[in-house]
């Protein structure tokens, strides 16, 4: 199965597009940059401490096609499954973007971290 036909969701890319507001103070406006596809998911990581109490800690991730147009800063919004209806309302946050790893020389879709409520 190629990871092509495993990205079953759909989202909306948001970009912040904004400049400095009327007080010099970074402004904070997104814009639609456009729908991609892609498969969001949670990895669980599970920490225990001295006294032996555990902490289980969701952080969602992302993988996406190689050339969409998604960078560190952007929000993925309505995540949609292929009729349309919305798993995740969003925003996810792109916190980073790396290449999975391949068997080649080129990654085959890039992972994205993600901060937000699932």
């Amino acid at each position: 199965m190629s990871a092509r036909s495993r990205m079953t969701t759909r989202a909306m890319v948001e970009r912040n597009t904004a400049g400095d507001g009327k007080w010099g103070t970074p402004g904070v406006e997104f814009t639609q940059v456009g729908p991609i596809d892609c498969r969001v998911f949670s990895k669980t990581i599970k920490d225990v401490d001295d006294s032996g109490k555990s902490a289980v800690v969701r952080v969602p991730f992302a993988h996406v096609p190689v050339a969409a147009d998604v960078e560190q800063g952007d929000q993925l919004v309505n995540v949609c499954d292929r009729l349309g209806f919305v798993q995740f309302a969003g925003p996810l946050s792109v916190e980073t973007k790396a290449p999975a790893p391949g068997p080649g020389s080129r990654p085959p879709y890039f992972e994205l971290m993600l901060t937000g409520h699932l």
